[in-house]
C-alpha cells in the first residue's frame, strides 16, 4: 500500500530564483502509474497471504519480481535525479558565463528527491524482503514434511 501512495506522493522538488517552486508526483509521468501497478501487486499479494488465502505457487514470485522492480524504479529514479542535478549545476556554470549568472542561479537553485519516492524505494525493499523471506520458510517448510 505505500507503494501505491508513494506514486502518488512527490518523487522532486526543484525550487529556483524567478521560477518559484516546482513538485513533481509519480504519476505526472508514467513511471507513477507503473509503480502503482506494481505496488498493487504486491498489495493484494500481502493482503491473500496474511488472510492465509491458498494461491498459485508463482504468486509469491511475481509478488517479489514486483516489489524488486518498485525497488529497482525508485533508485533508478533518485540516481537519474541527482545526475539531472549535476549535469544542471555543470551546464549553467560553464564556461560560457563570463558574468557569473548561471553560476549564481546554480547555487541559488535546491532540487531535492521527494519523499514519495523514498517511500516506494522503501516499499519495494521491504516487499522483496518480506517475499524472499516468505519463499524461504515456505521451501524450509516443505523440507521437514517431507
Amino acid at each position: 500500500m505505500a507503494a501505491i501512495i508513494g506514486s502518488f506522493m512527490p518523487w522532486a522538488k526543484v525550487s529556483a530564483p524567478i521560477l518559484g517552486t516546482m513538485t513533481l508526483s509519480g504519476v505526472d509521468g508514467s513511471d507513477g502509474w507503473i509503480t502503482a501497478a506494481l505496488g498493487l501487486v504486491v498489495a493484494v499479494y500481502g493482503g491473500l497471504a496474511l488472510r492465509g488465502q491458498r494461491m498459485p505457487g508463482a504468486a509469491p514470485v511475481l509478488a517479489g519480481i514486483a516489489a524488486l522492480g518498485l525497488l529497482g524504479v525508485g533508485v533508478w529514479k533518485i540516481v537519474d535525479l541527482q545526475s539531472t542535478e549535476a549535469d544542471m549545476r555543470a551546464s549553467m556554470s560553464g564556461e560560457d558565463d563570463p558574468l557569473g549568472i548561471g553560476k549564481a542561479m546554480s547555487a541559488a537553485t535546491q532540487m531535492s528527491v521527494g519523499s514519495g519516492l523514498w517511500l516506494l524505494t522503501l516499499a519495494g525493499l521491504v516487499g522483496a524482503v518480506a517475499i524472499a523471506l516468505f519463499l524461504i520458510n515456505r521451501n524450509r517448510n516443505r523440507a521437514v514434511s517431507q
